[in-house]
């Protein structure tokens, strides 16, 4: 089993891009742009588990794709046809866990990370004046996501993080474009984290965020808040070889607000759930994770399928 305290801890435990997609015409997206901080479905896998003291290096890629654009009651919006939305992610987290001081009990840390994004969406909107095809793309550096410190706790058989997360609006922007890398929104979020093993060849682990969104001062519209949660359950083969379930579960619980107003009847508030499988290889000197998320019980959102790939290598 994969418990032993000698082993690298694989999270580094936040968000790390913010897309800004599906400036339509329609009220499909929930959040402005169909962004949030925080990319779901990111902190599964050992979510609890402090790094060793020193720094340490993780990198993260993911691509997500949906053909399907949902209203408010979970239907596939019918003015939109070919929907098309994808993009393709790659991160670098410098997690530093401070060695000569704790806080509270706790070991303390901080960490910073940077992603890279290419993507793009386009569909064909039925309008009274015939159909119209929509299409826009983007890459570059995505937003810069920050924890200046956060707490972390141990015990043999459970570990748990606190820490409040920052999000700066550092990429790339532009309000008439369909696709950003960025959302032009400071965001903060609190959360705690925790892994515990039920045996020894158990591990349960979840995050649990609370997201916080600024006004886009360039467009007058400020994003409801949102709760999500990472989840993963596994069972470990032996001391190299975990296999398990992961996912999220996502629901924005304030309104969207244009110039102050609620958007639309409901508040234009999302809600989506990820699930899928996951295999984890670990030894001494790396950790590898391989996921995939589909989503389900979508509403206001884009609906599809996504691929991690997250590691933790020596240099």
């Amino acid at each position: 089993m994969m418990r032993a305290s000698t082993l690298l801890n694989f999270n580094c435990q936040y968000g790390y891009y913010a897309v800004a997609v599906l400036l339509l015409s329609t009220p499909v997206q929930a959040t402005e742009s169909n962004s949030t901080a925080y990319p779901l479905g990111l902190d599964t896998v050992l979510s609890g588990r402090m790094a060793p003291p020193g720094l340490n290096t993780f990198f993260y890629s993911s691509a997500y794709k949906a053909t399907r654009a949902n209203d408010a009651s979970g239907h596939e919006q019918k003015n939109l046809d070919d929907f098309n939305l994808s993009y393709e992610a790659i991160a670098l987290c410098l997690n530093y866990v401070y060695s000569d001081y704790t806080l509270f009990g706790a070991t303390v840390a901080s960490r910073a990370a940077q992603t890279y994004i290419s993507g793009q969406v386009n569909w064909y909107d039925n309008t009274p004046q015939g159909r119209v095809r929509y299409s826009g793309k983007d890459e570059g550096l995505g937003n810069l996501a920050f924890t200046p410190l956060f707490l972390g706790w141990s015990s043999p058989r459970l570990y748990q993080i606190i820490g409040l997360d920052f999000y700066a609006p550092t990429a790339s922007y532009d309000k008439d474009k369909l696709f950003n890398v960025g959302n032009n929104v400071w965001s903060y979020s609190p959360w705690y984290s925790f892994t515990a093993y039920p045996s020894d060849k158990f591990e349960a682990s979840a995050k649990f965020i609370y997201m916080i969104n600024e006004k886009n001062r360039d467009t007058a519209y400020q994003s409801g808040r949102e709760i999500n949660i990472d989840y993963h359950f596994a069972y470990s083969m032996n001391q190299n070889w975990q296999i398990g379930a992961s996912g999220y579960v996502y629901k924005q619980v304030s309104d969207d607000k244009s110039y102050g107003e609620a958007v639309s009847h409901n508040g234009n508030r999302g809600q989506s759930v990820g699930f899928g499988p996951s295999v984890k290889f670990q030894n001494q000197n790396m950790v590898l994770v391989l996921k995939w998320q589909h989503e389900a019980l979508v509403e206001n959102r884009a609906q599809g399928e996504r691929v991690w790939f997250q590691a933790v290598l020596p240099f």
